[in-house]
């Protein structure tokens, strides 16, 4: 039995492709202005003790995801668009491949140089 409120189809349809937390609770009182905060935190609590709403930290700012009724159950941590999101915003929109050779190649020589220094 799903005995969503009101609030809370508000606050998944929100947050359905990432939210950061203040944008989310600004949108959030100013569609409904005399909600105090009591009831908006227990919304929040009561949506991710259901595994409807997920936060975490990406950057120093708090986001909120959203997660349909079908795939809550999924193993899969967040959706494709939501990482894609993290990447670019991590990576300045710029993906660099890493070529592991010449990382390890580079690691080398920089232990080379501190072991030479470090040498009497």
């Amino acid at each position: 039995m799903d005995d969503m409120t009101e609030l809370d189809n508000f606050i998944l349809r929100l947050a359905k492709g990432g939210i950061a937390s203040g944008a989310l609770r600004r949108e959030v009182m100013s569609a409904h202005p005399g909600l105090r905060d009591s009831h908006y935190f227990s919304a929040l609590l009561s949506l991710q003790d259901r595994g409807r709403l997920a936060g975490q930290d990406i950057t120093g700012v708090w986001v909120f995801t959203s997660f349909d009724e079908e795939h809550r159950h999924d193993d899969q941590a967040c959706s494709p668009a939501f990482a894609e999101m993290i990447i670019a915003t991590d990576c300045a929109d710029k993906w660099h491949e890493i070529d592991v050779d010449e990382m390890i190649a580079e690691l080398d020589l920089m232990i080379q140089k501190a072991r030479a220094r470090k040498s009497p």
